[in-house]
Protein backbone atom coordinates (compact mmCIF):
# COMPACT_ATOMS: atom_id res chain seq x y z
CA UNK A 1 0.00 0.00 0.00
CA UNK A 2 1.60 3.32 -0.98
CA UNK A 3 2.19 6.20 1.48
CA UNK A 4 0.45 9.43 0.67
CA UNK A 5 2.75 12.29 -0.29
CA UNK A 6 1.38 14.61 2.33
CA UNK A 7 2.18 12.24 5.22
CA UNK A 8 5.79 11.75 4.09
CA UNK A 9 6.35 15.50 4.00
CA UNK A 10 5.01 15.92 7.47
CA UNK A 11 7.42 13.26 8.84
CA UNK A 12 10.40 14.93 7.28
CA UNK A 13 9.41 18.33 8.64
CA UNK A 14 9.07 16.96 12.23
CA UNK A 15 12.49 15.35 12.07
CA UNK A 16 14.07 18.57 10.88
CA UNK A 17 12.41 20.55 13.66
CA UNK A 18 13.76 18.12 16.27
CA UNK A 19 17.30 18.40 14.86
CA UNK A 20 17.05 22.19 14.94
CA UNK A 21 16.01 22.21 18.60
CA UNK A 22 18.87 19.85 19.52
CA UNK A 23 21.42 22.06 17.79
CA UNK A 24 20.08 25.14 19.55
CA UNK A 25 20.35 23.38 22.94
CA UNK A 26 23.95 22.39 22.25
CA UNK A 27 24.75 25.99 21.33
CA UNK A 28 23.26 27.22 24.59
CA UNK A 29 25.31 24.67 26.56
CA UNK A 30 28.47 25.75 24.79
CA UNK A 31 27.75 29.42 25.57
CA UNK A 32 27.23 28.61 29.29
CA UNK A 33 30.48 26.64 29.38
CA UNK A 34 32.38 29.49 27.71
CA UNK A 35 30.92 31.96 30.21
CA UNK A 36 32.02 29.78 33.14
CA UNK A 37 35.53 29.44 31.68
CA UNK A 38 35.72 33.18 31.19
CA UNK A 39 34.68 33.82 34.78
CA UNK A 40 37.26 31.39 36.19
CA UNK A 41 39.93 32.96 33.96
CA UNK A 42 38.99 36.39 35.26
CA UNK A 43 39.28 35.19 38.86
CA UNK A 44 42.72 33.75 38.15
CA UNK A 45 43.80 37.05 36.62
CA UNK A 46 42.59 38.89 39.74
CA UNK A 47 44.57 36.52 41.96
CA UNK A 48 47.69 36.99 39.85
CA UNK A 49 47.32 40.77 39.94
CA UNK A 50 46.87 40.73 43.74
CA UNK A 51 49.97 38.53 44.09
CA UNK A 52 51.97 40.87 41.90
CA UNK A 53 50.85 43.86 43.93
CA UNK A 54 51.85 42.10 47.15
CA UNK A 55 55.28 41.31 45.69
CA UNK A 56 55.75 44.90 44.59
CA UNK A 57 54.75 46.14 48.05
CA UNK A 58 57.17 43.69 49.66
CA UNK A 59 59.99 44.83 47.39
CA UNK A 60 59.31 48.46 48.26
CA UNK A 61 59.33 47.65 51.96
CA UNK A 62 62.62 45.79 51.67
CA UNK A 63 64.16 48.65 49.73
CA UNK A 64 63.01 51.16 52.34
CA UNK A 65 64.38 48.93 55.12
CA UNK A 66 67.76 48.63 53.41
CA UNK A 67 67.94 52.41 52.94
CA UNK A 68 67.06 52.96 56.62
CA UNK A 69 69.80 50.54 57.68
CA UNK A 70 72.34 52.33 55.52
CA UNK A 71 71.35 55.72 56.94
CA UNK A 72 71.53 54.39 60.51
CA UNK A 73 75.03 53.03 59.94
CA UNK A 74 76.18 56.35 58.48
CA UNK A 75 74.78 58.25 61.46
CA UNK A 76 76.51 55.87 63.87
CA UNK A 77 79.80 56.29 62.05
CA UNK A 78 79.50 60.09 62.19
CA UNK A 79 78.65 60.01 65.88
CA UNK A 80 81.64 57.80 66.67
CA UNK A 81 83.98 60.09 64.75
CA UNK A 82 82.57 63.16 66.47
CA UNK A 83 82.92 61.62 69.94
CA UNK A 84 86.50 60.50 69.29
CA UNK A 85 87.39 63.96 68.01
CA UNK A 86 85.93 65.60 71.11
CA UNK A 87 87.81 63.32 73.49
CA UNK A 88 91.09 63.97 71.70
CA UNK A 89 91.76 60.33 70.97
CA UNK A 90 94.05 59.53 68.03
CA UNK A 91 93.61 56.54 65.88
CA UNK A 92 96.35 53.86 66.11
CA UNK A 93 98.83 53.58 63.25
CA UNK A 94 97.80 51.36 60.37
CA UNK A 95 98.77 47.74 60.67
CA UNK A 96 97.96 46.23 57.29
CA UNK A 97 96.90 48.17 54.22
CA UNK A 98 93.39 47.53 53.05
CA UNK A 99 92.16 47.14 49.52
CA UNK A 100 91.64 50.91 49.13
CA UNK A 101 94.76 52.02 50.94
CA UNK A 102 93.24 52.13 54.40
CA UNK A 103 94.54 50.05 57.26
CA UNK A 104 92.52 47.31 58.94
CA UNK A 105 92.70 49.15 62.25
CA UNK A 106 91.28 52.29 60.64
CA UNK A 107 88.43 50.35 59.14
CA UNK A 108 87.70 48.72 62.47
CA UNK A 109 87.59 51.99 64.40
CA UNK A 110 85.78 54.04 61.79
CA UNK A 111 83.04 51.54 61.03
CA UNK A 112 80.70 50.74 63.87
CA UNK A 113 79.43 47.31 64.76
CA UNK A 114 76.67 46.42 62.31
CA UNK A 115 73.15 45.90 63.42
CA UNK A 116 72.10 42.79 61.54
CA UNK A 117 68.44 43.17 60.57
CA UNK A 118 67.39 40.79 57.84
CA UNK A 119 64.12 40.19 56.07
CA UNK A 120 61.55 37.97 57.72
CA UNK A 121 61.81 34.25 57.29
CA UNK A 122 60.14 32.76 54.26
CA UNK A 123 60.47 35.97 52.09
CA UNK A 124 62.51 36.15 48.86
CA UNK A 125 64.46 39.27 48.01
CA UNK A 126 64.14 41.13 44.75
CA UNK A 127 66.81 42.58 42.53
CA UNK A 128 66.74 46.15 43.85
CA UNK A 129 66.57 45.06 47.42
CA UNK A 130 69.49 42.64 46.98
CA UNK A 131 71.67 45.39 45.56
CA UNK A 132 70.74 47.74 48.41
CA UNK A 133 71.38 45.01 50.93
CA UNK A 134 74.76 44.33 49.34
CA UNK A 135 75.63 48.02 49.59
CA UNK A 136 74.50 48.13 53.21
CA UNK A 137 76.43 45.00 54.04
CA UNK A 138 79.70 46.36 52.65
CA UNK A 139 80.92 47.84 55.98
CA UNK A 140 80.52 44.44 57.62
CA UNK A 141 83.52 42.91 55.89
CA UNK A 142 86.20 44.48 58.06
CA UNK A 143 84.11 44.82 61.26
CA UNK A 144 84.51 42.15 63.97
CA UNK A 145 81.51 39.91 64.49
CA UNK A 146 80.11 39.29 67.99
CA UNK A 147 79.05 35.72 68.60
CA UNK A 148 75.70 35.94 70.39
CA UNK A 149 74.19 32.59 69.43
CA UNK A 150 74.29 30.05 72.21
CA UNK A 151 75.93 26.82 71.21
CA UNK A 152 74.03 23.71 72.17
CA UNK A 153 75.98 21.03 73.99
CA UNK A 154 77.34 18.44 71.65
CA UNK A 155 75.49 15.13 71.89
CA UNK A 156 77.52 12.41 73.48
CA UNK A 157 78.70 9.66 71.24
CA UNK A 158 76.87 6.47 71.95
CA UNK A 159 79.24 3.55 72.40
CA UNK A 160 77.79 0.46 70.70
CA UNK A 161 77.45 -2.83 72.47
CA UNK A 162 80.05 -5.48 71.89
CA UNK A 163 79.22 -7.51 68.78
CA UNK A 164 81.19 -10.53 69.96
CA UNK A 165 79.97 -11.21 73.51
CA UNK A 166 76.53 -11.24 75.11
CA UNK A 167 78.00 -11.11 78.60
CA UNK A 168 80.79 -8.83 79.72
CA UNK A 169 84.24 -10.07 78.88
CA UNK A 170 86.88 -8.21 80.87
CA UNK A 171 89.55 -9.01 78.30
CA UNK A 172 87.53 -7.53 75.39
CA UNK A 173 88.19 -3.88 74.58
CA UNK A 174 84.69 -3.40 73.12
CA UNK A 175 83.06 -4.72 76.30
CA UNK A 176 85.30 -2.48 78.42
CA UNK A 177 84.40 0.61 76.40
CA UNK A 178 80.66 -0.15 76.47
CA UNK A 179 80.42 -0.89 80.21
CA UNK A 180 82.65 2.06 81.09
CA UNK A 181 80.36 4.35 79.10
CA UNK A 182 77.30 2.84 80.83
CA UNK A 183 78.85 3.41 84.26
CA UNK A 184 79.62 7.06 83.45
CA UNK A 185 76.08 7.56 82.16
CA UNK A 186 74.56 6.10 85.33
CA UNK A 187 76.75 8.34 87.49
CA UNK A 188 75.67 11.38 85.48
CA UNK A 189 72.00 10.44 85.86
CA UNK A 190 72.47 9.98 89.61
CA UNK A 191 74.04 13.45 89.88
CA UNK A 192 71.15 14.96 87.90
CA UNK A 193 68.66 13.28 90.24
CA UNK A 194 70.44 14.62 93.30
CA UNK A 195 70.52 18.13 91.81
CA UNK A 196 66.82 17.94 90.95
CA UNK A 197 66.02 16.75 94.47
CA UNK A 198 67.97 19.61 96.03
CA UNK A 199 66.22 22.06 93.73
CA UNK A 200 62.85 20.58 94.70
CA UNK A 201 63.70 20.88 98.40
CA UNK A 202 64.67 24.53 97.96
CA UNK A 203 61.42 25.11 96.08
CA UNK A 204 59.37 23.40 98.81
CA UNK A 205 61.04 25.53 101.48
CA UNK A 206 60.27 28.69 99.51
CA UNK A 207 56.74 27.41 98.94
CA UNK A 208 56.24 26.82 102.65
CA UNK A 209 56.81 30.50 103.47
CA UNK A 210 59.76 30.33 105.85
CA UNK A 211 61.76 33.49 106.43
CA UNK A 212 59.02 35.95 105.48
CA UNK A 213 58.73 39.50 106.79
CA UNK A 214 55.81 40.89 108.81
CA UNK A 215 54.21 42.42 105.71
CA UNK A 216 54.66 39.38 103.46
CA UNK A 217 51.70 37.20 102.65
CA UNK A 218 52.06 33.70 104.08
CA UNK A 219 51.42 31.14 101.29
CA UNK A 220 48.50 28.73 101.74
CA UNK A 221 49.29 25.62 99.65
CA UNK A 222 46.69 23.49 101.47
CA UNK A 223 43.77 25.89 101.05
CA UNK A 224 42.91 24.68 97.49
CA UNK A 225 42.43 21.22 99.06
CA UNK A 226 39.80 22.49 101.50
CA UNK A 227 36.91 19.97 101.60
CA UNK A 228 34.57 20.80 98.73
CA UNK A 229 31.41 19.94 100.64
CA UNK A 230 32.29 22.31 103.46
CA UNK A 231 33.42 25.02 101.07
CA UNK A 232 30.10 24.91 99.19
CA UNK A 233 28.09 24.92 102.40
CA UNK A 234 29.96 27.93 103.78
CA UNK A 235 29.80 29.94 100.54
CA UNK A 236 26.06 29.29 100.17
CA UNK A 237 25.34 30.26 103.77
CA UNK A 238 23.34 33.51 104.11
CA UNK A 239 25.39 34.69 107.09
CA UNK A 240 28.63 34.31 105.12
CA UNK A 241 27.26 35.92 101.96
CA UNK A 242 25.50 38.89 103.57
CA UNK A 243 27.75 39.61 106.55
CA UNK A 244 31.22 38.05 106.59
CA UNK A 245 32.06 38.53 102.91
CA UNK A 246 32.00 42.33 103.35
CA UNK A 247 33.97 42.50 106.62
CA UNK A 248 37.60 43.40 107.23
CA UNK A 249 40.07 41.27 109.16
CA UNK A 250 39.61 43.29 112.35
CA UNK A 251 35.83 42.89 112.24
CA UNK A 252 36.14 39.15 111.66
CA UNK A 253 38.46 38.88 114.68
CA UNK A 254 35.86 40.70 116.76
CA UNK A 255 33.19 38.16 115.80
CA UNK A 256 35.51 35.27 116.69
CA UNK A 257 36.27 36.85 120.08
CA UNK A 258 32.54 36.87 120.86
CA UNK A 259 32.17 33.17 120.04
CA UNK A 260 31.15 30.68 122.70
CA UNK A 261 32.33 27.48 121.00
CA UNK A 262 34.82 26.18 118.45
CA UNK A 263 32.32 23.81 116.86
CA UNK A 264 32.01 23.36 113.11
CA UNK A 265 28.19 23.32 112.98
CA UNK A 266 25.29 24.80 114.88
CA UNK A 267 21.51 24.53 114.73
CA UNK A 268 19.64 27.76 114.13
CA UNK A 269 16.50 28.67 116.01
CA UNK A 270 13.16 27.25 114.81
CA UNK A 271 14.85 24.74 112.52
CA UNK A 272 16.37 21.29 112.70
CA UNK A 273 18.93 21.79 109.94
CA UNK A 274 22.61 22.09 110.81
CA UNK A 275 24.51 25.01 109.30
CA UNK A 276 28.21 25.94 109.33
CA UNK A 277 29.00 27.77 112.54
CA UNK A 278 30.04 31.41 112.62
CA UNK A 279 33.41 30.31 114.03
CA UNK A 280 34.14 28.08 111.01
CA UNK A 281 32.81 30.65 108.55
CA UNK A 282 35.13 33.30 110.00
CA UNK A 283 38.13 30.99 109.59
CA UNK A 284 37.16 30.38 105.96
CA UNK A 285 36.92 34.14 105.44
CA UNK A 286 40.43 34.59 106.87
CA UNK A 287 41.73 31.89 104.52
CA UNK A 288 40.19 33.76 101.60
CA UNK A 289 41.85 37.05 102.54
CA UNK A 290 45.28 35.35 103.14
CA UNK A 291 46.81 37.01 106.19
CA UNK A 292 50.36 38.28 106.25
CA UNK A 293 52.89 37.17 108.86
CA UNK A 294 52.20 40.08 111.20
CA UNK A 295 48.43 39.52 111.19
CA UNK A 296 48.93 35.79 111.77
CA UNK A 297 51.18 36.42 114.78
CA UNK A 298 48.52 38.80 116.08
CA UNK A 299 45.97 35.97 115.98
CA UNK A 300 48.27 33.61 117.88
CA UNK A 301 48.95 36.19 120.63
CA UNK A 302 45.38 37.43 121.08
CA UNK A 303 43.84 37.51 124.57
CA UNK A 304 40.77 35.54 123.56
CA UNK A 305 41.32 31.76 123.48
CA UNK A 306 38.81 31.43 120.65
CA UNK A 307 40.82 33.83 118.46
CA UNK A 308 43.99 31.87 119.20
CA UNK A 309 42.22 28.62 118.34
CA UNK A 310 41.00 30.16 115.08
CA UNK A 311 44.65 30.94 114.29
CA UNK A 312 45.58 27.30 114.99
CA UNK A 313 42.94 26.00 112.58
CA UNK A 314 44.01 28.62 109.99
CA UNK A 315 47.55 27.20 110.16
CA UNK A 316 46.43 23.58 110.12
CA UNK A 317 43.98 23.98 107.22
CA UNK A 318 45.93 26.29 104.94
CA UNK A 319 49.67 26.42 105.55
CA UNK A 320 52.49 24.06 104.61
CA UNK A 321 53.11 21.10 106.90
CA UNK A 322 56.74 22.16 107.43
CA UNK A 323 55.50 25.24 109.35
CA UNK A 324 53.14 23.39 111.70
CA UNK A 325 55.70 22.86 114.43
CA UNK A 326 57.27 26.29 113.99
CA UNK A 327 53.95 28.09 114.55
CA UNK A 328 52.10 25.74 116.94
CA UNK A 329 54.87 24.51 119.27
CA UNK A 330 54.74 27.62 121.48
CA UNK A 331 50.97 27.23 121.96
CA UNK A 332 51.38 23.70 123.37
CA UNK A 333 52.27 25.26 126.75
CA UNK A 334 49.17 27.48 126.88
CA UNK A 335 47.38 26.46 130.11
CA UNK A 336 44.24 28.63 129.80
CA UNK A 337 41.17 26.46 130.39
CA UNK A 338 38.07 26.71 128.18
CA UNK A 339 35.32 24.50 126.76
CA UNK A 340 35.57 24.32 122.95
CA UNK A 341 32.49 22.13 122.40
CA UNK A 342 29.84 22.84 125.06
CA UNK A 343 26.97 21.57 122.89
CA UNK A 344 28.62 18.15 122.61
CA UNK A 345 28.96 17.72 126.36
CA UNK A 346 32.76 17.82 126.31
CA UNK A 347 34.85 18.74 129.31
CA UNK A 348 37.08 21.77 129.61
CA UNK A 349 40.61 21.54 128.26
CA UNK A 350 43.60 23.81 127.97
CA UNK A 351 44.47 25.68 124.80
CA UNK A 352 47.68 23.64 124.62
CA UNK A 353 45.74 20.38 124.58
CA UNK A 354 43.52 21.82 121.84
CA UNK A 355 46.60 22.61 119.72
CA UNK A 356 48.00 19.14 120.43
CA UNK A 357 44.85 17.48 119.06
CA UNK A 358 45.17 19.49 115.86
CA UNK A 359 48.70 18.15 115.39
CA UNK A 360 48.03 14.52 116.28
CA UNK A 361 44.57 13.86 114.80
CA UNK A 362 43.37 13.55 111.20
CA UNK A 363 39.95 15.15 111.77
CA UNK A 364 38.66 18.21 113.53
CA UNK A 365 35.23 17.03 114.77
CA UNK A 366 33.91 15.79 111.39
CA UNK A 367 36.08 18.06 109.21
CA UNK A 368 39.04 16.22 107.56
CA UNK A 369 42.40 17.90 108.08
CA UNK A 370 45.25 18.04 105.52
CA UNK A 371 47.46 14.98 105.58
CA UNK A 372 50.83 15.20 107.32
CA UNK A 373 53.64 13.11 105.75
CA UNK A 374 54.69 10.00 107.67
CA UNK A 375 58.18 11.25 108.47
CA UNK A 376 56.84 14.58 109.72
CA UNK A 377 54.16 12.85 111.83
CA UNK A 378 56.73 10.53 113.43
CA UNK A 379 58.90 13.49 114.38
CA UNK A 380 55.87 15.32 115.84
CA UNK A 381 54.77 12.27 117.86
CA UNK A 382 58.29 11.77 119.17
CA UNK A 383 58.38 15.34 120.45
CA UNK A 384 54.79 15.30 121.67
CA UNK A 385 55.43 12.57 124.27
CA UNK A 386 57.42 15.09 126.30
CA UNK A 387 54.72 17.75 126.42
CA UNK A 388 52.54 16.07 129.01
CA UNK A 389 55.42 16.39 131.48
CA UNK A 390 56.27 19.86 130.16
CA UNK A 391 52.77 21.13 130.96
CA UNK A 392 52.96 19.84 134.52
CA UNK A 393 56.36 21.49 134.96
CA UNK A 394 55.01 24.71 133.46
CA UNK A 395 52.19 24.83 136.00
CA UNK A 396 54.64 24.06 138.82
CA UNK A 397 57.08 26.79 137.73
CA UNK A 398 54.26 29.34 137.61
CA UNK A 399 53.74 28.79 141.34
CA UNK A 400 57.43 29.54 142.07
CA UNK A 401 57.81 32.32 139.49
CA UNK A 402 59.55 34.56 142.06
CA UNK A 403 62.53 32.25 141.77
CA UNK A 404 63.34 33.71 138.32
CA UNK A 405 62.96 37.43 139.08
CA UNK A 406 66.69 37.84 139.46
CA UNK A 407 69.05 37.12 136.58
CA UNK A 408 71.92 34.68 136.68
CA UNK A 409 69.92 31.71 138.01
CA UNK A 410 71.53 28.39 137.10
CA UNK A 411 69.06 26.29 135.11
CA UNK A 412 68.95 23.16 133.02
CA UNK A 413 67.05 23.12 129.73
CA UNK A 414 65.40 20.14 128.08
CA UNK A 415 65.60 20.19 124.27
CA UNK A 416 62.90 18.85 121.96
CA UNK A 417 64.89 15.63 121.59
CA UNK A 418 65.00 15.07 125.36
CA UNK A 419 68.61 16.17 125.95
CA UNK A 420 69.49 18.41 128.91
CA UNK A 421 71.77 21.45 128.59
CA UNK A 422 73.03 23.91 131.21
CA UNK A 423 72.71 27.69 131.21
CA UNK A 424 71.68 30.70 133.25
CA UNK A 425 68.88 33.22 133.01
CA UNK A 426 69.62 36.64 131.56
CA UNK A 427 66.18 38.30 131.90
CA UNK A 428 63.03 38.04 133.97
CA UNK A 429 60.07 36.00 132.65
CA UNK A 430 58.03 37.45 129.80
CA UNK A 431 54.51 38.84 130.33
CA UNK A 432 52.71 36.99 127.52
CA UNK A 433 50.23 34.17 127.72
CA UNK A 434 52.94 31.50 127.37
CA UNK A 435 55.70 32.75 129.64
CA UNK A 436 59.30 32.25 128.53
CA UNK A 437 62.75 33.00 129.92
CA UNK A 438 65.78 34.26 128.02
CA UNK A 439 68.60 31.86 128.87
CA UNK A 440 72.28 32.16 127.99
CA UNK A 441 73.72 28.77 127.09
CA UNK A 442 77.20 27.52 127.95
CA UNK A 443 78.45 28.41 124.45
CA UNK A 444 77.14 32.00 124.76
CA UNK A 445 74.03 31.57 122.63
CA UNK A 446 70.78 33.11 123.92
CA UNK A 447 67.44 31.32 123.62
CA UNK A 448 63.85 31.99 124.65
CA UNK A 449 62.85 28.89 126.64
CA UNK A 450 59.40 28.03 127.96
CA UNK A 451 58.97 27.59 131.73
CA UNK A 452 57.92 23.99 131.14
CA UNK A 453 61.27 23.07 129.61
CA UNK A 454 63.66 24.23 132.36
CA UNK A 455 64.44 23.33 135.97
CA UNK A 456 66.56 24.82 138.74
CA UNK A 457 68.61 21.81 139.85
CA UNK A 458 69.22 21.26 143.55
CA UNK A 459 71.11 18.48 145.34
CA UNK A 460 68.44 18.22 148.07
CA UNK A 461 65.50 18.46 145.65
CA UNK A 462 62.59 16.05 145.72
CA UNK A 463 62.34 13.61 142.80
CA UNK A 464 58.62 14.37 142.46
CA UNK A 465 59.22 18.14 142.26
CA UNK A 466 59.32 18.83 138.53
CA UNK A 467 60.78 22.30 139.11
CA UNK A 468 63.92 20.66 140.53
CA UNK A 469 64.09 17.18 138.93
CA UNK A 470 64.16 16.05 135.33
CA UNK A 471 61.28 13.62 135.73
CA UNK A 472 60.92 10.68 133.40
CA UNK A 473 63.37 10.45 130.53
CA UNK A 474 62.40 10.82 126.90
CA UNK A 475 63.21 7.14 126.25
CA UNK A 476 60.77 5.98 128.92
CA UNK A 477 57.99 8.24 127.67
CA UNK A 478 58.57 7.19 124.06
CA UNK A 479 58.54 3.51 125.02
CA UNK A 480 55.26 4.00 126.90
CA UNK A 481 53.73 5.76 123.90
CA UNK A 482 54.80 3.00 121.51
CA UNK A 483 53.41 0.32 123.80
CA UNK A 484 50.08 2.16 123.90
CA UNK A 485 50.08 2.30 120.11
CA UNK A 486 50.75 -1.44 119.92
CA UNK A 487 48.01 -2.23 122.43
CA UNK A 488 45.55 -0.08 120.51
CA UNK A 489 46.09 -2.29 117.45
CA UNK A 490 45.13 -5.44 119.40
CA UNK A 491 41.74 -6.52 120.74
CA UNK A 492 40.57 -8.63 123.67
CA UNK A 493 37.27 -10.51 123.81
CA UNK A 494 34.49 -8.89 121.80
CA UNK A 495 36.28 -5.55 121.47
CA UNK A 496 37.66 -6.48 118.05
CA UNK A 497 35.53 -3.76 116.45
CA UNK A 498 33.87 -1.32 118.78
CA UNK A 499 32.00 0.48 116.00
CA UNK A 500 30.81 -2.66 114.20
CA UNK A 501 27.28 -2.11 112.92
CA UNK A 502 26.94 1.36 114.48
CA UNK A 503 25.99 4.16 112.12
CA UNK A 504 24.92 7.75 112.65
CA UNK A 505 22.13 9.00 110.40
CA UNK A 506 20.77 12.53 110.10
CA UNK A 507 17.08 13.01 109.41
CA UNK A 508 16.10 16.64 109.13
CA UNK A 509 19.35 17.61 110.80
CA UNK A 510 18.68 15.42 113.86
CA UNK A 511 21.30 12.67 114.43
CA UNK A 512 20.07 9.11 115.04
CA UNK A 513 22.36 6.28 116.12
CA UNK A 514 21.48 2.93 114.53
CA UNK A 515 22.99 -0.50 115.04
CA UNK A 516 23.40 -0.36 118.85
CA UNK A 517 21.71 -2.99 120.97
CA UNK A 518 19.01 -1.74 123.30
CA UNK A 519 20.50 -3.48 126.33
CA UNK A 520 23.82 -1.74 125.67
CA UNK A 521 22.07 1.60 125.52
CA UNK A 522 20.18 0.87 128.75
CA UNK A 523 23.38 -0.15 130.51
CA UNK A 524 25.06 3.04 129.41
CA UNK A 525 22.11 5.35 130.12
CA UNK A 526 20.45 4.57 133.52
CA UNK A 527 16.85 5.45 134.21
CA UNK A 528 16.88 8.95 135.55
CA UNK A 529 13.31 9.63 136.56
CA UNK A 530 10.62 7.71 138.42
CA UNK A 531 8.24 8.18 135.52
CA UNK A 532 10.58 6.21 133.25
CA UNK A 533 10.84 3.46 135.92
CA UNK A 534 7.05 3.19 136.22
CA UNK A 535 6.73 3.03 132.44
CA UNK A 536 9.27 0.22 132.38
CA UNK A 537 7.33 -1.75 135.03
CA UNK A 538 4.13 -1.38 133.01
CA UNK A 539 5.84 -2.83 129.97
CA UNK A 540 6.98 -5.88 131.96
CA UNK A 541 4.72 -9.07 131.80
CA UNK A 542 2.09 -9.46 134.55
CA UNK A 543 2.31 -11.90 137.50
CA UNK A 544 -0.29 -14.29 136.03
CA UNK A 545 1.58 -14.42 132.76
CA UNK A 546 4.81 -15.15 134.60
CA UNK A 547 3.09 -18.01 136.59
CA UNK A 548 1.84 -19.61 133.38
CA UNK A 549 5.30 -19.43 131.88
CA UNK A 550 6.79 -21.07 135.04
CA UNK A 551 4.24 -23.94 134.89
CA UNK A 552 4.99 -24.66 131.24
CA UNK A 553 8.71 -24.54 131.96
CA UNK A 554 8.38 -26.99 134.90
CA UNK A 555 6.30 -29.41 132.82
CA UNK A 556 8.36 -29.60 129.71
CA UNK A 557 11.80 -28.76 131.07
CA UNK A 558 11.84 -30.97 134.25
CA UNK A 559 14.52 -33.62 134.66
CA UNK A 560 13.47 -37.34 134.61
CA UNK A 561 14.80 -39.47 137.56
CA UNK A 562 16.91 -42.54 137.00
CA UNK A 563 15.03 -44.98 139.44
CA UNK A 564 11.64 -46.73 139.12
CA UNK A 565 10.20 -44.81 142.02
CA UNK A 566 10.92 -41.62 140.32
CA UNK A 567 9.13 -42.77 137.17
CA UNK A 568 6.03 -43.79 139.12
CA UNK A 569 5.91 -40.66 141.17
CA UNK A 570 6.42 -38.34 138.21
CA UNK A 571 2.94 -38.78 136.72
CA UNK A 572 2.78 -35.24 135.34
CA UNK A 573 6.08 -35.56 133.53
CA UNK A 574 6.42 -35.34 129.81
CA UNK A 575 5.10 -38.25 127.78
CA UNK A 576 7.67 -40.47 126.07
CA UNK A 577 7.11 -42.72 123.08
CA UNK A 578 9.24 -45.74 122.31
CA UNK A 579 9.42 -47.13 118.83
CA UNK A 580 10.36 -50.83 118.41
Amino acid sequence: MATPPGGQGQGQGGQGLFNLLASMQSVENLRAQNAANAQSLQEQLQVLSATQQARDLLDRQRLALAQAIAQTQQQLAQQSQTSSAKQGQHLPPPLTPGPQGHSAATSRTSSPLPVQVGPPLGMHSGGASSSAAGAAAAPKRDAPQLETKKTDPEPEEEVPRCHLHRKQNKACKFCKAYYQNEEERQQKLAQERIAALEKWKEGSVNHSGKGLGPEDKAPLPNFPNFPTVWSDRIQKNDYFLNTLSNMTIGEVKGIIAQAEACDTEWRAEKTLDLEPSAFMSCIYRLLQTQLNEGELKGLLKNRSPFVRCAGFIYIRMGMHHERYWELLSDALMDNEEFNPFPSRGSETMSVGQYAEQLLTKDKYVDLPLPRIPVAQRKAINKRMVLYGQFRKRYAANLEVLDRFKETGVKVEICTLDGEWLTGETSESPSKGQCKTLKVTMADGEEQDVSLGMLITPSASGNSTDLTRSRGRSAEELLEKFESQQRDAALATGKDYCKTSGQHTLRVGGVPFVAGVKRKDMDSVRPLETEEEARQARRNMPSMEHQAKLAAIESKYCARVGSGAGSRSSNLDGPERMRLG
